[in-house]
């Protein structure tokens, strides 16, 4: 009965969210310790590994800007892409000081303080391209799913060494996004979504290039500093694009998310 109230795309979130908790069956996978191994360890004004932490102020200001821009509701926003993105751009300052923190001494128990806020970002990004893309209902329920899996991967990770629900969680949750945004139409939001996801993208080959990166620039700068700034800039195209209202001109879905698309979907 609870299935058959859902329209196509909730089933195909609810396939996702599923797949996502289905981290928790996969063969354990132990942090290799050779990912505290940053290329940058130079102390600047008695801060350790400076560049990597200092970096992480983008995020700071990012997020910062984020809620204001939400609280001047320039763009109007259904109920729950707000509510999703005022917990992503909390999780964006969070994920500063976390970040921050775990840099001045990388070890496995700094890090938890790294990822717990990093899994409320993510969870912010999906619900609220889930409450834009598929209904009101599913992006409240995605929110909810997202917030409760992520902070539960970790804890588990902190307790087991086990990473495989929270890689689960990550990049299940960004292919899901992805999958989301390529077979679903654009929402009367209008958010620039898919400038989020590539500078993620970028993020992540810059964490992977970190030391390439800095014997590439002399010791100048290392992939993870870079990795810091290009994350944040997809929290940028956000939060920026929050200024304007969206778009006349955009097609977008008139439908009523919640109740009125159910009976044509399911069909």
């Amino acid at each position: 009965m609870f299935l058959q109230s859902l329209t196509r795309h909730e089933r195909w979130v609810a396939l996702i969210l599923l797949a996502m908790a289905g981290g928790w069956l996969l063969p354990s996978i132990q942090q290799p310790a050779e990912y505290h191994d940053f290329a940058d360890r130079r102390i600047l004004l008695g801060i350790a590994n400076a560049g990597d932490v200092l970096s992480n102020a983008a995020f700071a200001v990012v997020g910062l800007y984020g809620l204001i821009q939400l609280r001047r509701g320039r763009r109007q926003l259904g109920p729950a892409v707000q509510a999703s993105l005022l917990v992503f751009f909390v999780g964006l300052v969070l994920t500063a000081l976390g970040s921050a923190y775990y840099h001045l001494d990388p070890t496995n128990a700094t890090l938890v303080l790294d990822r717990l806020p990093m899994t409320i970002a993510f969870a912010g990004v999906f619900g609220a391209v889930v409450a834009e893309r598929v209904s009101t209902r599913g992006g409240f329920a995605s929110l909810a799913v997202m917030l409760a899996l992520g902070l539960a991967s970790v804890v588990y990770w902190k307790y087991t060494d086990n990473i495989a629900p929270y890689a689960a969680v990550q990049f299940g949750g960004m292919a899901g996004v992805v999958a989301l945004l390529a077979t679903t139409p654009r929402g009367a939001e209008a958010l620039p979504w898919w400038g989020l996801i590539a500078w993620y993208a970028l993020s992540k080959l810059l964490e992977l290039g970190d030391s390439a990166v800095w014997h590439a620039s002399a010791a100048v700068v290392a992939g993870h500093l870079l990795k810091h700034l290009a994350a944040a800039m997809g929290g940028l195209v956000i939060a920026h694009a929050l200024r304007r209202p969206a778009p006349a001109s955009l097609p977008h879905r008139t439908v009523d998310r919640a109740g009125a698309a159910a009976g044509r979907d399911s069909r």
